[in-house]
């Protein structure tokens, strides 16, 4: 009993005891469950000072909850770690650490990271600042490379004017940086710049920031020989324009003393304005193998006098805004190789550009002309005193010269202009279109791509004249001439093909096309008599029309016209074809016209209606065996006579005519098919049909 009595009690005890044990646990449990840390604070950035430097400036970064021990806060650079100097609660110190770049700036404590402002790391500032006080350089005196590498040599903050004769040399390496509305280099008054790097040690000359327009530029305006840019690099000019040109650029040569300089394998990007300028009375003496690239306007603004100066070596194309060469002013009076470069030559005046001297353009050439401009031969107000220029576009048929307007269309540009009797007078493998938007010539009537005046003459071959306003090709005198025109092609002309006089007609060749597209789908002939040279008339596809004369005449014909197979002649009411001089009905007697077509090709004269009676005819008065008419067709003449004599038909023959027709038909006459006149007449008929002559088929 007392053995089974403790063990029961001893139970007890221990059961209590377990209890009250797991009571205080559960106690003490409870207890820290109901108690919490408080979370770290957060780290923040109010701001930094100062905002921007070069690497090792010491930066100040405000705001709060940073950790009093330097090394518990971890501050970045734009992701680059920086050494922290000391802190606080409040301010932590850096130095921009090696190999910063510009971006937002971190502070990380306790594993939370705050972001703050962007700190801007520029280069260092060193080098010469340039007393601006003493800024008249007027001794010879050089600039070395006084700070190794990268580092800025001298600092300009105002214009440095080198006068007297004076000669600034600066050496290979140097780095010049500019700052200001006037900043840059200027010679005048014999005064030069020689600035001659190498391709391992360029010379620069830059902004004090990377923005376009920081300073001024580099102006030559002196005649100094050793005016010189070689192995430069200009970037950041072009803040205001200069006073002589009246535009921005980086490198410019002005008007004033008649300035010279050179420049070569140069680099000039990122300015305002024009990358280089060159004046009318300067003289680019070397300029090759630069690149000029990502300025405001044009790689290269030039005077029509200097664009035989720039070298297909150096690259005009990347990233200007205006990705051509801009040619200004009006008159080339001198001797001119335009050479194929990378971007077109945009005539920009508005204007006629005069051409006084010999112009040759290489092939692949693009010269784009913008609304009232033109490219002409002579002297403004002048159309015919000037015979010595020329124009000399000879391309190939993989790079063809292209002549066109800026925008597209018709009658964009006025066109070209030629009137000097030069053989080097050549449009070969040239494109020119959309010319003729008003006359190029004080005496002209009609707008053309290209016209002809004076006594001027001109070869084309194989060229495309398309889109002009009226005529692809206006001879606008009875003396200019087409010489050895071969294989081109007119097309979408908002008149007629070509204008030109009777006299010249054979001047045209069959190899050529005129239909596709044109207006009026015929040549235009002005119908002028033909006294000095005999006349072979080539078929070509499409109609010779034929108008009368200035006078108001018909063509008069003194000399053998031979007429191919297949040609077409309509006439216009009050034109006609006749042998014989106005108000002379028999003297002289030496024309004639000798016509033999062929079956399948017959030769036609036709009026430009249908109908009897719709132009004059055709007037025989010569004695000659030339005057043969086979496989012909004649229409629609006889609508008032010829002679003074009389005659009215589709043929009148007179004086001692002699005529043999053949297989030819007569009709629709207003009068006799064909009529005699008087004195001892001879024809020669053989396999003919007449039909629907008014007055009969012939009057014997």
């Amino acid at each position: 009993m007392n053995a089974i009595y403790f063990l029961s009690k001893t139970l007890r005890i221990c059961s209590v005891n377990g209890l009250i044990i797991l009571f205080l646990f559960f106690v003490s449990t409870c207890k820290d469950d109901d108690t919490t840390e408080e979370p770290e604070p957060q780290p923040i950035i109010t701001s930094i000072n100062p905002t921007s430097g070069p690497i090792g400036t010491e930066v100040a970064i405000s705001g709060s909850n940073f950790s009093e021990t330097a090394s518990q806060n971890t501050v970045k650079f734009n992701s680059t770690n920086a050494t922290v100097k000391s802190s606080s609660t409040t301010t932590i110190v850096v130095d921009v650490p090696d190999g910063a770049t510009t971006g937002e700036i971190t502070v990380t404590v306790r594993a939370q990271t705050a972001t703050g402002p962007d700190f801007t790391v520029e280069e260092e500032v060193t080098g010469i600042e340039i007393d601006c006080s003493e800024n008249e350089i007027t001794s010879s005196i050089t600039w070395k490379d006084v700070e190794s590498g990268d580092a800025v040599d001298y600092i300009v903050n105002c214009a440095i004017s080198v006068t007297n004769n004076a000669l600034l040399t600066i050496e290979p390496g140097v780095i010049i940086k500019f700052e200001g509305d006037e900043s840059g280099i200027f010679t005048s008054d014999g005064g030069g710049l020689k600035a001659v790097g190498t391709a391992d040690e360029p010379i620069k000359f830059l902004g004090t920031s990377e923005n376009t327009g920081v300073w001024k530029g580099i102006y030559f305006a002196s005649t100094n020989p050793e005016n010189r840019l070689e192995y430069v690099e200009v970037k950041h000019a072009g803040r205001t324009e200069s006073a002589q040109s009246g535009v921005k650029g980086a490198v410019q040569l002005s008007k004033k003393d008649d300035s010279r300089g050179s420049i070569v394998h140069c680099t000039i990007s990122e300015n305002d304005g024009y990358g280089v300028f060159i004046t009318e009375e300067s003289n680019l003496e070397d300029f090759s193998e630069n690149t000029i690239s990502d300025n405001e306007l044009s790689a290269v603004g030039i005077d029509f006098n200097q664009i035989g100066k720039l070298d297909s070596e150096t690259s005009y194309a990347s990233g200007n805004v205006q990705a051509y060469v801009d040619v200004s002013n009006a008159t080339l009076e001198v001797d001119a190789t335009v050479k194929l470069i990378d971007v077109a030559y945009r005539f920009t005046e508005g204007s006629k550009y005069y051409v006084e001297k010999a112009l040759t353009i290489e092939p692949g050439v693009t010269m784009e002309f913008t609304s009232g401009s033109g490219l002409r031969m002579g002297v403004s107000g002048t159309d015919c005193s000037l015979t010595s220029a020329s124009l000399n576009a000879v391309g190939t048929a993989s790079d063809p010269i292209t002549f066109k307007g800026v925008t597209d269309g018709t009658g964009s540009w006025v066109g070209i202009g030629i009137n000097s009797s030069s053989p080097s007078n050549k449009l070969i493998y040239c494109n020119i279109s959309g010319g003729g938007a008003a006359k190029i010539f004080n005496a002209g009537d009609k707008f053309a791509n290209i016209t002809l005046q004076c006594d001027s003459k001109v070869t084309i071959q194989n060229s495309t004249i398309s889109e002009s306003g009226e005529y692809g090709i206006y001879v606008l005198d009875e003396d200019a001439v087409l010489d050895e025109f071969e294989s081109n092609t007119l097309t979408d002309n908002g008149a007629a093909p070509i204008f030109m006089y009777f006299p010249h007609i054979g001047e045209l060749d069959s190899t050529s096309t005129y239909l596709s597209g044109n207006e009026n789908p015929y040549i235009l002939v002005s119908g002028e008599a033909l006294s000095d040279n005999e006349l072979t008339v080539k078929s070509l596809d499409v109609p010779y029309r034929i108008a009368v004369s200035k006078s108001g005449r018909s063509v008069y014909v003194e000399q053998a016209i031979t007429i191919e197979p297949g040609v077409i002649f309509e006439f216009e009411t009050s034109s006609g074809l006749i042998l014989g001089s106005p108000g002379v009905d028999c003297i002289p007697t030496t024309g004639s016209i000798n016509a033999v077509g062929v079956a399948d090709n017959p030769i036609i004269f036709r009026g430009t209606t249908e109908g009897q009676g719709t132009w004059q005819g055709i007037g025989i008065n010569s004695s000659t065996s030339q005057n043969v008419f086979e496989y012909c067709e004649i229409s629609d003449g006889g609508s008032e006579q010829l002679y003074n004599a009389g005659g009215q038909g589709n043929i009148v023959i007179h004086c001692d005519g002699d005529l043999k027709i053949h297989h030819s038909t007569i009709k629709d006459s207003g009068g006799w098919g064909i009529d005699f006149v008087q004195s001892a007449n001879d024809l020669d008929l053989d396999d003919n049909t007449f039909d629907n002559n008014t007055s009969g088929d012939i009057s014997l």
